[in-house]
């Protein structure tokens, strides 16, 4: 083999490895719109209706739908909550799916949720029992669950910060160098028998 060679079959291991690598090694890293975590893709529609009524759109605001507050929640319940915790989530979708909550009037949408906001005036405490195990425990009202992430994910949103909010993406100038002038002094620390430090 020559020197030629062994240089094509070098450029064309180094190239597959390159270009294959997104297909194979960096696949995890990759996030497309499809993909979904513990909720389907009806369970995240549904979920941006509620959200929609709790935070409409407007001729001012963005609505929760246009600020995606699906696949944000559904990271969020997916990846950090517990697993209980994710039953009583799913268990208030299934309650809002059987309502068929996205075929409803915006009014009676409102009235829904108004009433559940009444209910855990009095309520602030849930609990839930398992079916299949027996187990139960106390947690959130499921309905709390919903709004809390629903305005977390609307407040996290770039086109309500870009729209809503003063975007200032760095908080002010920084000086990375500055000149040392003649009336500066360096602060020396001594250290003392003690063990202390103190300014000299």
């Amino acid at each position: 083999m020559n020197r030629r060679d062994i240089l094509k079959s070098v450029g064309l291991i180094v190239g597959g490895t390159v270009i294959g690598a997104d297909a194979f090694l960096l696949n995890g890293c990759t996030f497309s719109e499809e993909q979904v975590g513990l909720l389907s893709s009806k369970q995240i529609k549904l979920l941006e209706e509620i959200a929609e009524t709790i935070l409409p759109h407007s001729e001012k605001s963005p609505g929760a739908k246009d600020a995606k507050v699906g696949p944000f929640i559904d990271r969020i319940v997916s990846d950090f909550y517990t697993t209980q915790e994710q039953q009583v989530f799913l268990e208030a979708l299934t309650k809002f799916k059987e309502l068929d909550f996205e075929s409803l009037k915006q009014k009676e949408k409102e009235a829904i949720l108004l009433k559940e906001e009444k209910y855990i005036e009095k309520n602030d405490q849930y609990t839930f029992t398992n079916q299949e195990t027996g187990e139960s425990f106390e947690t959130r009202q499921p309905y709390v669950m919903i709004k809390q992430l629903s305005i977390w994910a609307y407040l996290s949103s770039e086109v309500v910060a870009k729209n809503n909010f003063n975007y200032l993406p760095i908080p002010g100038k920084y000086t990375g160098c500055v000149d040392v002038e003649a009336d500066t002094k360096p602060i020396y620390w001594k250290q003392g028998s003690r063990g202390a430090f103190r300014k000299i």
